[in-house]
């Protein structure tokens, strides 16, 4: 079946000009860029502040939801592909001198390795919930977004920060949506429950730790080369561990891997984090760019 990007851009889609519309900071978005970056797809950056992102997308596209959006093409002739999943699916479609591909070749049946990446994927969604949670929740946003919006001019003090349009919004936006997404984060009266919500993030640690079943396993689900599952994943321990990449947004969960007992994760992401780094920055056309 022919996509609709296919179809308006024909023949010409190898020299078609690429953008993925990011915010500094979101795992989702990274998760693209270290695919495309891995594979040596080239693209340009347009960014959005991040303070009011459904206002900010919509006022670049009345269809804009949420980031990583890819643009393809210019002006009139631009069709948008909107979600990491698509974003990549799009790629492995459309891009082929891509150096490998995100997912294995379609199967439908469910014992299929196309079917295990999309499983592990799925799953690794969840790891983005813990990530809201971590940066978040009272005690993550004090330690973590609290801090780095105030380096980052947001205000003169971090006793303020909280105060301000932009943190009030993300705090009681996410707070909200954790509420159905993460109950188990929550005490009776609706309070932040700190210690359910530590055991039940280091469970789904140790779901993704059983995922390497040997030592020397290099990819999520065995695969030869990286798929879309363990972008996905290095992007999320990058938030949990490090500063993803050149963004500079504070781990959210520094220690999460050793207090888990997560060895293999831990290797994993060593090894990963060093061969395809997560660069925010590079090649961006500017923070305001259109």
């Amino acid at each position: 079946m022919t996509t609709p990007v296919q179809q308006t851009m024909g023949s010409g889609i190898q020299s078609t000009k690429l953008r993925i519309v990011s915010m500094m900071g979101s795992h989702y978005v990274g998760k693209v860029v270290l695919a495309l970056d891995a594979a040596g797809v080239n693209y340009d950056r347009a960014f959005i502040s991040g303070l009011y992102p459904p206002a900010e997308l919509k006022k670049r596209n009345k269809d804009y939801k949420t980031v990583p959006v890819l643009e393809v093409g210019r002006g009139k002739e631009m069709v948008p592909v909107m979600g990491s999943d698509n974003i990549l699916k799009w790629v492995d479609d459309n891009i082929p001198t891509a150096a490998f591909k995100f997912y294995p070749p379609y199967d439908a049946s469910p014992d299929s390795k196309y079917a295990e990446v999309k499983s592990a994927e799925s799953f690794l969604d969840r790891l983005g919930l813990w990530i809201i949670y971590y940066h978040w929740s009272d005690e993550g946003f004090d330690r973590t977004l609290g801090p780095f919006m105030c380096r980052n001019g947001a205000c003169c003090c971090c006793c303020c920060i909280k105060s301000l349009p932009p943190a009030k919004y993300g705090i009681t936006r996410f707070k909200t949506a954790l509420k159905s997404a993460l109950p188990e984060v929550f005490d009776v009266n609706g309070n932040y429950d700190a210690a359910a919500a530590k055991k039940a993030f280091f469970d789904d640690l140790q779901k993704v730790e059983v995922m390497f079943k040997t030592e020397g396993q290099l990819h999520l689900c065995d695969t030869p080369q990286p798929n879309a599952a363990d972008f996905m994943l290095v992007a999320c321990l990058n938030s949990f561990l490090g500063t993803l990449g050149d963004a500079g947004v504070p781990a959210a969960f520094p220690t999460c891997l050793r207090e888990s007992g997560c060895v293999r994760t831990w290797n994993y992401y060593e090894r990963m984090s060093k061969q395809y780094p997560l660069k925010f920055r590079l090649s961006c056309t500017g923070m305001c760019c259109r």
